[in-house]
């Protein structure tokens, strides 16, 4: 009866956490997934791509072999580069992680095709580094050598040019963007900087994997010594690609020191989402970008060049990305504009109304539609369509007779608060939200629509909402924190006719939301919505969905940087046609997309909480399972308390899998890894495989020599390689121990049958049995351990066999992951990283005590300001741990 209970016990444990696993998996496959179609356009060469190698100092191209500096070109083009004439403004693109120099064709082709296009006084030469497609966003010493290199080649590009250029613009993907930033610092004389405009790609500006201590030195350094660059007035923006892009996030692409944040979703004339690779093809971002890097040139100065004054840099930067309202150029608005006279005035004294020159006789002069400030409702709306006028909208004092009617003869121009909107029918559409009590101009009394002879060609619509804020805005609550995760609040509210804006405040506790529109009393049978999800910060719009009369929902979005500004609430906002009323359905999203956005966020701290885990289960194995509930409770509040219950329950659920795995594994695998070992040892020492056979078996009853062999690999190659090894030597030694295991099981059948000595060998044979599988277990922990603290090898491994054939040793591995390597490994293979199988009193307990609170320092990891930083901890510490075990075992 015991026996079925406890199995009924562990049966539920074991089934819920395979419930809360497969949630997470189907959470994750939604993360990469669900995501809206990539309806960017293609680049596309107008000649064939052209790269020009250019070579460095002989010292440089010997210290960096696998590297390379180039130019693009096209056509007649390329022949100036190849007899290294350069005359243009230069950009240097520096592709990220694994990335190829020819990615910058898309933005060389289309700046060389604009600047013939458009027959502009100046062009720009695109260069671009080959970084050997190496680890940069794992490995922090191939990071290290890519800066320097690149360092170099900003010197050699300046030293290119006949005439004097001290700039150079950097354009950096992924993990170039940060080579960008740190190759600045590293080039003498900061000060009088070697660029002035750094645009960054789908960068990580904070990672998700640190692995090493010279990947976070490097940050921390990056972040220390930003100033510099900002003292000497770089301006410098980031872009990132929004929900598309599943490998950095947009919390990740936040630069805390840039001009400007933005997510292409929220750029003019882009709106929409890139995933981490099609941001540098995507039509509509590589033409905004080339746009912006235009009207910075300094076309007065001879020869043109980017201006030197950063507030002109600025103002044709955010026009482009953040304020574009006017056209595909530049446009500067001025601050007061006289109205033609003789122009038709009419005004509307409706709070809420739709205008359309449908109905209006063709005239040539201008319309002014007036609307009359009472400062009473306090928010005006203006929704306008097929108005392609770029100074529009005015504050004006109706103090001039015409007629009957008071008219304005000049106004203060506010059409520079226009933002553009997005269109299904790619009509122009624009909208201004004023709040009229920050209107305070002397004796304003009109707000004034200026539509132009050439607007009323086409079927110009302007909607115009006159309302209070506070009777437009709907309170979105989400679940009590605690059952935020499973249950779902719902909310509904209906709009009337004439309506355009509306706001949802989201509660901080919601990460995911699903809304939809149902449309009643509507007399526009092509009517449209949109919604806006906008978030804390800088980056504005993360996500417009439209909504039509086939599609009206409901509709997903998720809050992309719920966890970077967990003090502000994000925000929907609603533009609706006015000809219809609508039912705006508000709900909280799905637990799977609730899911998702948790795995988007946190999946990296599973690291740290299986090591965590793992330490506590070797602490209640040392203490022989005493002490074994306090330590589960304390486990157990400390996850609650800062809210690290969901990644236990799922670390939980992955080592419950994982062991399952591995036993398989042991159990049906063991030959195969034997035989790969044999193999393998036959073609390292050139002997036969029979040879190879009795060598391995030997070594493996010579522990000693092994441990030589293995840590000799350390000085010559890498420790991580070594690590690895040790890991595949740990598995062998667990198939060798099962197989011990069946023999005794086998000669303890077989004396079963002998009458004499049964009772006797039977208790003894009980007892041998039951010290062998507990050894077993408390391996496969150990081995569970070990499997993910060579997880930090892994980056050093791939960089190390990638640049075998340069050299053979990794000159640039971490120093502390390298003695932690070589601790781990010697411990292993010496056969004395093992439990007591007996409980050793007051030793065991000390030892337990230090593992348990360890194990607990390691999961509040998770609970700590970017715990990613503190991965490349786990290592050493479970060096630490491991010398004490082995040193309990020794002493015993």
């Amino acid at each position: 009866m015991i026996l079925f209970r406890s199995i009924l016990i562990y049966a539920t444990c074991f089934s819920f956490l395979m419930l809360f696993l497969l949630l997470y998996i189907l959470g994750a496959a939604r993360y990469i997934t669900d995501f809206e179609e990539n309806t960017c356009d293609m680049t596309y060469m107008f000649e064939y791509p052209q790269y020009v190698r250019i070579s460095l100092d002989n010292e440089i191209e010997e210290r960096y072999p696998r590297y390379g500096l180039y130019v693009y070109g096209e056509g007649f083009v390329t022949e100036k580069h190849r007899r290294m004439y350069f005359s243009g403004i230069p950009v240097l693109f520096i592709p990220g992680n694994a990335g190829s120099h020819e990615q910058v064709r898309s933005l060389a082709s289309v700046s060389l095709r604009k600047s013939l296009k458009d027959r502009t006084p100046f062009h720009f030469d695109y260069f671009t580094v080959s970084l050997g497609k190496d680890y940069s966003a794992l490995y922090g010493g191939v990071l290290m050598e890519e800066t320097l290199y690149v360092s170099h080649c900003i010197q050699k590009i300046l030293s290119l040019y006949k005439i004097s250029v001290e700039n150079v613009i950097l354009i950096g993907h992924s993990m170039g963007g940060l080579v960008a930033k740190g190759s600045v610092l590293l080039t003498s004389n900061v000060n009088a900087s070697v660029t002035n405009i750094i645009i960054t790609l789908a960068t990580p500006h904070t990672p998700t994997l640190v692995l090493d201590r010279t990947l976070a030195n490097y940050y921390y350094n990056l972040e220390n010594q930003l100033n510099k660059i900002k003292d000497a007035e770089v301006n410098i923006i980031s872009i990132g690609g929004g929900p598309r892009d599943i490998l950095v996030t947009t919390t990740q692409h936040i630069d805390t020191t840039a001009d400007i944040n933005v997510l292409s979703t929220n750029i003019p004339d882009v709106w929409k989402s890139t995933d981490h690779l099609s941001i540098l093809w995507c039509k509509q971002l590589v033409f905004t970008v080339v746009r912006s890097l235009f009207d910075s040139v300094n076309v007065s100065q001879r020869p043109p060049r980017i201006s030197s004054k950063p507030e002109e840099r600025m103002q044709a930067l955010s026009y482009h990305f953040h304020h574009h309202a006017a056209g595909k150029r530049l446009y500067y608005y001025k601050e007061t504009v006289q109205f033609e006279p003789g122009g038709q005035w009419i005004e509307d004294i409706r709070t809420q109304y739709t205008w359309s020159n449908k109905n209006l006789s063709k005239k040539t002069s201008t319309v002014y539609l007036m609307i009359r400030l009472n400062r009473q409702p306090d928010q005006l709306t203006i929704d306008t369509i097929n108005l392609e006028s770029k100074d529009w909208l005015f504050a004006c004092a109706a103090s001039s007779i015409q007629g009957q009617s008071r008219v304005c003869t000049w106004g203060w121009n506010l059409s520079n608060r226009t933002k553009l909107l997005p269109d299904l029918l790619y009509r122009q559409r624009k909208t201004v939200d004023l709040n009229l009590k920050e209107i305070k101009y002397p004796g304003v009394t009109h707000i004034v629509i200026r539509i132009t002879p050439d607007d009323l060609d086409k079927h110009v619509l302007v909607n115009v909402d006159l309302h209070d804020y506070e009777t437009r805005l709907i309170p979105f609550k989400g679940s009590i924190p605690l059952l935020k995760t499973l249950f779902i609040r719902s909310q509904a509210k209906r709009s009337d006719i004439g309506h355009v804006r509306y706001y949802v405040t989201i509660d901080n506790n919601i990460n995911v939301i699903t809304i939809e529109l149902k449309t009643s009393e509507c007399t526009d049978p092509k009517h449209n919505a949109i919604v806006e999800l906008r978030e804390p910060g800088s980056i504005g719009v993360t996500q417009i969905q439209f909504f039509t009369v086939v599609d009206n929902g409901p509709k997903t979005m998720k809050m992309q940087t719920r966890y970077k500004y967990s003090n502000d609430s994000p925000y929907l906002k609603l533009t609706l046609d006015p000809a219809c009323s609508y039912t705006i359905d508000i709900q909280e999203g799905s637990i799977i997309d609730k899911i998702s956005c948790i795995v988007r966020d946190r999946w990296y701290l599973l690291y740290t909480t299986i090591i965590s885990l793992l330490l506590i289960f070797l602490s209640i194995r040392i203490n022989h399972g005493r002490e074994r509930l306090p330590t589960i409770v304390i486990t157990i509040l400390l996850s609650y308390y800062y809210d690290l219950i969901f990644e236990c329950l799922i670390a939980l659920a992955i080592l419950c899998v994982i062991t399952i795995g591995l036993c398989c594994s042991i159990i049906f695998l063991g030959s195969v890894a034997h035989g790969i070992a044999v193999r393998f040892l036959a073609r390292a020492i050139a002997f036969s495989t029979t040879w190879s056979d009795w060598i391995l078996g030997g070594l493996n009853q010579l522990p000693f020599i092994t441990t030589i062999f293995v840590l000799s690999i350390i000085p010559a190659t890498c420790g991580a390689l070594a690590m690895i090894i040790s890991v595949f030597l740990y598995f062998l030694n667990l198939t060798r121990m099962y197989e011990d295991y069946l023999e005794e099981l086998l000669m303890a059948s077989l004396q079963h049958f002998n009458w004499i000595k049964r009772s006797k060998d039977t208790k003894n044979n009980s007892t041998e049995h039951e010290d062998i599988r507990q050894k077993i277990f408390n391996h496969l922990i150990l081995f569970l351990l070990w499997c993910f603290t060579a997880i930090p090898a892994m980056p050093s491994v791939l960089v190390w066999a990638k640049n075998f054939s340069y050299d053979i040793r990794l000159s640039t591995e971490d120093p502390l992951l390298y003695h932690s390597w070589t601790i781990l490994v010697a411990c292993s293979t010496l056969g004395w990283l093992q439990i007591p199988p007996k409980y050793q009193g007051i030793r065991s307990q000390a030892l337990a005590s230090v593992l348990y609170f360890v194990g607990w320092i390691i999961l509040l990891i998770g609970a700590a300001d970017r715990p990613q930083f503190y991965q490349y901890y786990m290592p050493p510490i479970v060096a630490g741990v491991t010398s004490l075990i082995t040193l309990n075992f020794i002493t015993s």
